[in-house]
């Protein structure tokens, strides 16, 4: 899909230096091709950047390069009022400030909101490791470009059922869009159109919310796939209904973070508890002994 999108918006950029370059312009500066240095406190970031987290061993990876062989290639910049906004370059830019130079190189030149859309995307999915999380943020940036999401799935050359998994995003509470915007490569894209799935199956759920999180930390631990996420959610929210109220002769499965650990069953004369040893902590264990103690009791009463 990169390689589709990348294309698409090198095109799209092309007729839009063109359209520039013909254009009269009347501006205070020669655009396009007036390269200064400028303070990095009067360049602001691009609205339209797609990427979320910029790592800091890579930026620093990237200022270390910078302070042995020097700024290589300027950042792209456009005036704006007293302050410039950037086009392209902002890992340069935060690579500047981590080495704590006052100053960059920028090229200052001419470019609309469309502009600053595209040109942010061709430098991030050049590099060819924007999350689908990201990129899926960044289509709704640039859509505007387009007559319709048709238009844009054909200038993509992908068919619409393709792109919309890029804005299956957009369909998941907000819980776990904050936490993608802190690790937006944790889910795929295929990941959230299953995700997003299992949501609306379980509308209304009483315990809908619980058990997402519950997930999620798994996912988060490393101890869940993201591939796996969807049906063991689904999984979950069955089993905490299904365990509400067992028949006399049945056997309830007890299960904690998806996992089980033990066991309620009635034979006729007993009813049986089991559990792990390590279900419960201490404290827990304190406190389902002194439940029974009293339920008997006031059983008794």
């Amino acid at each position: 899909m990169s390689k589709d999108l990348k294309a698409m918006l090198a095109q799209k950029l092309a007729e839009n230096s063109q359209r520039h370059a013909a254009a009269q312009q009347d501006l205070e500066f020669d655009a396009g091709r007036q390269h200064v240095k400028l303070p990095v406190d009067v360049i602001d970031p691009n609205p339209y950047q797609p990427r979320r987290v910029f790592p800091l061993e890579e930026l620093e990876s990237l200022a270390s390069s910078i302070s042995e062989a020097g700024l290589l290639q300027p950042i792209s910049v456009r005036k704006m009022g007293e302050r410039y906004q950037i086009i392209a370059g902002e890992r340069r830019l935060r690579a500047h400030k981590l080495l704590g130079r006052s100053s960059i190189e920028a090229l200052v030149t001419a470019s609309e909101d469309s502009d600053m859309a595209v040109l942010a995307l061709v430098e991030n999915i050049d590099r060819e490791d924007l999350s689908d999380f990201e990129i899926g943020k960044a289509l709704r940036q640039v859509e505007n470009l387009f007559p319709s999401k048709k238009k844009l799935a054909e200038s993509l050359g992908m068919g619409r059922e393709d792109m919309y998994r890029y804005y299956a995003f957009e369909g998941l509470p907000d819980y776990v869009r904050s936490k993608l915007e802190e690790s937006p490569r944790i889910l795929s894209r295929a990941a959230a159109v299953d995700i997003r799935r299992v949501l609306q199956q379980s509308e209304g759920h009483p315990m809908l919310e619980e058990c997402l999180e519950e997930s999620w930390a798994l996912l988060e631990a490393g101890e869940l796939g993201q591939t796996k996420f969807a049906a063991h959610l689904a999984r979950i929210l069955k089993a905490r209904l299904t365990n509400a109220i067992p028949d006399d002769h049945s056997v309830q499965h007890l299960a904690k973070n998806g996992k089980k650990v033990g066991t309620i069953s009635k034979d006729g004369k007993s009813l049986v508890l089991k559990l792990d040893s390590d279900a419960l902590s201490q404290e827990q264990e304190q406190r389902l002994r002194l439940f029974v103690t009293e339920l008997l009791t006031s059983t008794e009463e």
